[in-house]
């Protein structure tokens, strides 16, 4: 706090408050409307059940901050002052590559959506398709865990 500085003038902190904003890429309240637009939409493909609602809104997080991410390297460019790549820059790629691992998983990308076609046309029952995702989604999220990408929600979160 200012001590020299004029206690009635002086605010607490306001709900809601942006001014401090820059671009937005860690911002859970001004992501999570188009996080959720993504998400909705995702959940319109034939494929989809009730269940898959946490797959599409970890994909439309994901989708919602490399959104702004972009928007804030062709705003203010791609290196810094001294020429170096920003931060921002080796973020975008790993949230790339963790985008193409989900969408894959999630059967929203042409070669997932032919893997699967083929798995059911293969002669193998559905039974064992669904087994052998099962177990790929188990080892997806033990990499997820190893490589500190997981971050499960805690009980207290998932109510605010």
């Amino acid at each position: 706090m200012n001590r020299q500085g004029h206690p009635e003038t002086l605010r607490a902190s306001q709900a809601g408050n942006s001014n401090a904003l820059t671009h937005g890429a860690f911002s859970r309240q001004t992501l999570a409307p188009r996080a959720r637009e993504l998400a909705d939409a995702l959940l319109q493909a034939p494929h989809t059940v009730p269940l898959d609602r946490l797959g599409a809104e970890e994909i439309g997080a994901v989708i919602a901050i490399l959104e702004r991410i972009d928007e804030e390297l062709l705003a203010n460019g791609l290196t810094d002052r001294k020429g170096n790549a920003r931060s921002l820059v080796e973020l975008r790629v790993r949230l790339s590559g963790r985008l193409e691992r989900w969408l894959a998983a999630y059967g929203a990308t042409p070669a997932a959506r032919v893997q699967w076609v083929h798995a059911l046309t293969d002669g193998k029952s559905l039974a064992d398709v669904v087994r052998r995702e099962v177990a790929e989604g188990a080892l997806l999220l033990e990499a997820a865990r190893d490589r500190g990408d997981f971050h499960p929600i805690e009980p207290e979160e998932v109510g605010s």
